[in-house]
């Protein structure tokens, strides 16, 4: 669970075919997205357990942890969706015609998100230092953003990615 931001150029034709091509680094922006979604469920997984752990079992280590990754987790994640995915999408070849629509409720959900995040980097931050803090509440603030950015994740994979292959986005065809 450990946040990387890292700058890629890639090729806008990527998803013309619905094959990655390789960005600086040896990396598709396929796999780039993928890894990413991967740290953002593993990190929801770790909230999960913060939350599940309220009131009496807080492993304070955990939250402060939990506390630094959570910020530069989601922005770099959104970061790179707004510079190089959503771009690519939108010079695709035979991209719906809501596709812009999507997009910008996509971004203004990722500044919901940002903002949720900085909000909830406070709270773990007291959680983890012994501070008092309602417990309720941060259990809420936790499991709301957490089951917020599965659904975030969830939608851009069945959606947003629909034209691009499943074997190239990475998921089992099995």
């Amino acid at each position: 669970m450990q946040a990387k931001t890292t700058t890629h150029t890639v090729r806008t034709d990527e998803f013309r075919s619905g094959t990655p091509q390789l960005a600086d680094g040896g990396e598709s922006s396929l796999s780039w997205l993928q890894r990413s979604h991967g740290e953002q469920l593993s990190l929801c997984k770790e909230l999960e357990e913060i939350a599940d752990s309220l009131p009496s079992s807080i492993n304070r280590q955990k939250c402060i942890y939990a506390a630094k990754a959570l910020g530069p987790l989601i922005k770099g994640g959104h970061h790179y969706e707004e510079t190089v995915l959503f771009p690519q999408l939108q010079s695709s070849e035979g991209a719906p015609a809501h596709l812009a629509q999507t997009l910008e409720r996509l971004k203004f959900e990722h500044f919901e998100d940002e903002c949720f995040a900085e909000e909830l980097t406070d709270a773990l931050l007291r959680l983890g230092s012994g501070d008092t803090v309602n417990m309720e509440a941060v259990g809420y603030m936790l499991r709301g953003f957490f089951e917020g950015i599965r659904r975030h994740i969830a939608f851009e994979r069945e959606h947003l990615l629909a034209g691009v292959s499943d074997k190239a986005r990475g998921f089992d065809v099995n």
